[in-house]
């Protein structure tokens, strides 16, 4: 059986009357690396914040590898901590900035200056040991950020939105490099982010959240191909997924979704009971697809949107707009396509509740 680094049981949050966490329990297992992505202001730094020891919680339990820490102060609980405002400091060295956690343990200098060089090495800053901060690009800030926690090598990393200052390309730049880190060292990761791009490329297991909730918990391919509710559809993926509005109906077949406007296509995974029932039906733009002419639904192209090697392409489909990614150039705006709709990988959601049927 799996080793638990970190479990949060039950965690309750508010600030006065606003409810930040609503019973929030996550388990993370030895090694994963766990994103905590939603929209901003829905609990995930709160949580983070947290698990740190920073904010106390009103009620719950933290506990780490089968220790509970709720009630310890910070330094006690064996976590170590990744600030998007990097928090270096400026009259120090970065050598200075990364051994500073050291120093406060009273750990013997030669020691220091060995693990301040393994980490300096890990991290591929070797060269910028005695440069201060202010000498260093915001990826470089960034890493001996990441290098004053590894220094400390901690049970649990924690990681606040760490590539929100970077500019594009140095964002993709350092994700990778944390990615590397994980993979090399084996450590149990938290990571905090509003960007589903950073949350899908670093984690083994996401934590959608939303206003304090928990709206699912699963890995990068179960959130975004059988997301649990609507918010989960429409928040994860980029362009979000279109939902097509009907009913459920039943035939000799089977289950039907039917649009009420002479659309009527079969649907797999659904509970006969069902029938009747309101429903959106999802669809990614990835399951829009060009056919021939004369073939598959008649589109009517509103709009084009070069990305580089794809096009996001509004689409008019029986009245309803949806957007598709076509490959660049394939299409142009006000002329009339033909799609395919690959109906066998829709999502099916109640259209009261928002909880996913198939």
């Amino acid at each position: 059986m799996p080793k638990l680094s970190l479990q949060l049981k039950n965690i309750v949050k508010a600030y006065g009357a606003v409810p930040v966490l609503k019973g929030v329990s996550v388990d993370a297992e030895e090694g994963e690396f766990v994103v905590l992505l939603g929209p901003s202001g829905c609990g995930k730094s709160t949580l983070l914040h947290a698990i740190a020891g920073l904010h106390p919680i009103d009620s719950g339990d933290i506990v780490i590898e089968g220790r509970s820490v709720t009630d310890m102060p910070t330094r006690d609980r064996d976590v170590a901590m990744v600030f998007q405002s990097y928090a270096l400091y400026p009259n120090m060295t970065v050598a200075q900035n990364i051994g500073f956690p050291l120093r406060m343990r009273k750990i013997p200098a030669a020691e220091i200056a060995s693990r301040v060089g393994e980490v300096a090495r890990l991290l591929q800053i070797e060269p910028l040991l005695e440069r201060r901060p202010r000498e260093l690009s915001g990826g470089q800030r960034q890493r001996v950020a990441i290098g004053r926690a590894l220094v400390r090598d901690p049970k649990v990393f924690l990681f606040d939105e760490p590539l929100s200052n970077l500019d594009a390309t140095l964002r993709v730049e350092t994700r990778s490099e944390i990615k590397r880190l994980h993979a090399q060292l084996g450590k149990t990761m938290i990571y905090v982010t509003h960007d589903q791009i950073e949350a899908m490329t670093l984690a083994t297991k996401i934590v959608v959240m939303n206003k304090g909730d928990i709206q699912q918990i699963g890995t990068p391919h179960e959130v975004y191909h059988h997301p649990a509710n609507l918010f989960v559809a429409r928040f994860v993926g980029s362009p979000t997924m279109h939902m097509f509005a009907g009913t459920l109906v039943k035939g000799a077949d089977g289950i039907s979704f039917d649009d009420g406007k002479g659309w009527r296509v079969p649907v797999q995974g659904v509970d006969p009971i069902a029938a009747g029932q309101a429903v959106l039906l999802g669809l990614r733009p990835e399951h829009i697809v060009l056919a021939q002419p004369g073939s598959g639904e008649s589109a009517t192209v509103e709009s084009v949107e070069p990305t580089g090697p794809e096009d996001n392409v509004v689409l008019t489909i029986r009245g309803q707009e949806a957007i598709a990614r076509f490959p660049t150039g394939s299409v142009e705006a006000g002329s009339t396509v033909a799609v395919t709709l690959d109906i066998a990988k829709a999502s099916l959601f109640a259209a009261d509740s928002g909880l996913r049927l198939n």
